[in-house]
């Protein structure tokens, strides 16, 4: 059975570095061979300096893994395709406020009118 979850990373570098070391298979490196990203099915990350939010689909096995890592905390943990938002607990719904900027913001168009846009609660999902 698969998992949706949200992570949420304080360090980045620290995540990678600990990847490297843990779970090798599943780092992923430029041509210099450099740490630039983990190899895991997710949507796209939402960052906040060193701070990392994102949503992940995981095997029960991958769920496992992911939970032994130090450098990372599964902020929400359902079935695949569950609410993530109405999981997670309080404390871990102040973290991913505080990376997650829900604020409205308002755009200026090529045209020079302007749009308010609202981000979306959930950060990202699978189809």
């Amino acid at each position: 059975m698969e998992h949706d979850l949200i992570t949420y990373s304080p360090d980045v570098t620290a995540l990678l570095t600990e990847v490297a070391a843990k779970m090798p298979e599943y780092l992923i490196e430029d041509d210099q061979g450099n740490p630039v990203g983990f190899a895991v099915t997710k949507t796209p990350t939402v960052r906040k300096g060193n701070e990392t939010l994102s949503v992940v689909r995981c095997t029960a096995d991958e769920v496992t893994l992911m939970k032994t890592l130090t450098s990372v905390k599964v902020i929400a943990d359902v079935p695949a395709g569950g609410d993530l938002l109405a999981a997670m607990k309080a404390a871990n719904r102040k973290i991913y406020d505080r990376i997650h900027d829900q604020t409205p913001q308002t755009v200026t168009l090529p045209d020079g009118t302007t749009q308010t846009i609202t981000p979306p609660a959930l950060i990202g999902q699978f189809a």
